[in-house]
């Protein structure tokens, strides 16, 4: 993580899809991971009009500073879990490692 990284964190908001088995999980690694998120449900009004502006076609919708970052680039099929690794690339948080 940059010097910059740690003064400024980035802006994390994540899009969860009710009954949706990825949303479930990577909400769970940023909670025990303590990764600041804002939660916003794809299924609201707000979470719809997100998911339209930055052209989501995945669940769930994750925006990084403003940025669309395709849930696939943070976890691995087929088994769903989250690669730490690439967590730790695209956001600056998260442990060492590749999955969890």
């Amino acid at each position: 993580m940059t010097e910059a990284s740690t003064t400024n964190p980035p802006d994390i908001i994540v899009l969860p899809a009710r009954h949706c088995r990825r949303s479930r999980v990577l909400l769970r690694f940023f909670d025990e991971h303590g990764i600041p998120y804002t939660r916003i449900p794809l299924e609201s009004a707000e979470g719809r009009a997100l998911a339209e502006r930055y052209r989501l076609r995945a669940s769930p919708g994750i925006l990084v500073n403003g940025r669309a970052i395709n849930p696939f680039d943070l976890l691995e099929p087929p088994h769903c879990r989250v690669n730490a690794a690439r967590v730790r690339a695209l956001l600056g948080y998260g442990p060492e490692g590749t999955a969890s």
